[in-house]
This record gives C-alpha cells, sequence and structure tokens, in this order.
C-alpha cells in the first residue's frame, strides 16, 4: 500500500498504487490469505480485485470476506464494517469499527456532463447551474456512490434517495466535505462526506450513524 490515513469520523482508509501485473498479484493471493483464500478470486479475478482483496488481509489478516445478500462486503470475525473500491491504477479500503461505511473512487472522464442528470435530482441539476465542472460531477457521482455502498441495500435510488445538499465548487481543492440526505423509507439521515482529490482522481468516504 503507498498511502494510510485516519479520518477524523473514525474511518481509516487504505490506499494502494497498483504497478503489481495481474500475475504477481495472483501469485501472492494464497501466500496473504492462506487457508482462507477464495481459489475463484486467485484464478479469475481481475487485477483490481485482487489489489482490494489484498488490502482487506493485511488489515485484517486471519480474517475471511463474505458478503451480504445484497453484495456488501463484510468481515468474519465482525470485527469491523469494512468497504472497498478501485479505479485506473488504485484500490482503496475504508473500514470503522462500528459504523457502517462506504468509499468509492473514480477517475475523471468527460462522459459526465452527458450523463449526470441521470444520477442528479432536479434541486441539484439546479443548484449546478448550466455549466457543472466535470471535478463537480465526479464529487458528486462519488458521493453517491459512497452512500450507496454505506447502506448496502438494493433498490436505493440515487435520485430519489440520496439528495446532495452541500459541495465544494473550487476545482484545485484537494480535500474537504460534503453534505448529503438519505430519505429512505426505513432509514432517513443528514450526513457528512469526506473526499480527497489527486491528479485525476477523487475518492470520496462517509460512515454513517
Amino acid at each position: 500500500m503507498d498511502l494510510c490515513w485516519n479520518c477524523n469520523s473514525g474511518v481509516r482508509l487504505l490506499r494502494w498504487h497498483i504497478t503489481e501485473s495481474r500475475d504477481e498479484l495472483a501469485q501472492s493471493y494464497n501466500q496473504i490469505w492462506g487457508d482462507l483464500a477464495n481459489p475463484e478470486t486467485a484464478a479469475s479475478g481481475s487485477t483490481h480485485k485482487l489489489a482490494a482483496r489484498h488490502l482487506v488481509a493485511q488489515a485484517f489478516p486471519q480474517h475471511q470476506l463474505v458478503f451480504s445478500e445484497h453484495g456488501k462486503p463484510l468481515l468474519q470475525p465482525q470485527s469491523a464494517a469494512i468497504n472497498h473500491s478501485h479505479a485506473g491504477n488504485y484500490a482503496l479500503l475504508a473500514h470503522h469499527p462500528v459504523k457502517s461505511v462506504g468509499v468509492d473512487i473514480e477517475q475523471l472522464r468527460p462522459q459526465l456532463s452527458r450523463i449526470y442528470k441521470r444520477f442528479c435530482n432536479e434541486a441539484e441539476i439546479e443548484k449546478l447551474g448550466p455549466k457543472p465542472t466535470l471535478e463537480t460531477l465526479l464529487l458528486i457521482w462519488c458521493a453517491k456512490e459512497a452512500l450507496y455502498k454505506a447502506i448496502g441495500q438494493k433498490g436505493t435510488d440515487f435520485k430519489e434517495h440520496l439528495h446532495m445538499t452541500d459541495w465544494p465548487i473550487d476545482p484545485e481543492l484537494a480535500e474537504g466535505t460534503l453534505q448529503a440526505r438519505i430519505t429512505l423509507t426505513a432509514f432517513e439521515q443528514t450526513c457528512t462526506l469526506r473526499f480527497q482529490r489527486w491528479n485525476e482522481y477523487a475518492a470520496v468516504w462517509v460512515a454513517l450513524d
């Protein structure tokens, strides 16, 4: 891993700048996981998946990685809540001792300007104005992905249930916060998300109460 840090929200993050080949990662996969390794992952998992599983194993040795019915990653034994993401040459793991966490990392991509009305609601579109920057759209996309993953419930709609209420507009801002509101029938919460940006990447994470 090339970076790890603690957030004041209680979330700990580990980042891996992937320079290894897929074959190199596969060869070390069983050594890291030992008897808990999944042979299918070693045989056919992508470079990103292998790197993400390596991060989990480094942070939580002698644990098993399982998934909920909604696809949310879980540890056995349940010593922490975890979530991971990957994009480009990076994999990222976020974990918290108690709170459900979500994290998303993405690379800047032009198509966000064409599709943002698919994941932004009317209030967000109005606040964004006629020409939102790619950097702002990337933060909002990452934030909604992180919220979705922290909630861990299929059927959560980006436009209907996840509402971004405040976000930075300075594309040069390297780190900061965003504000959001979740309006699911059985779960409502106002929350603060945190982000970091470097090169053409953005990572956003959140811990839910």
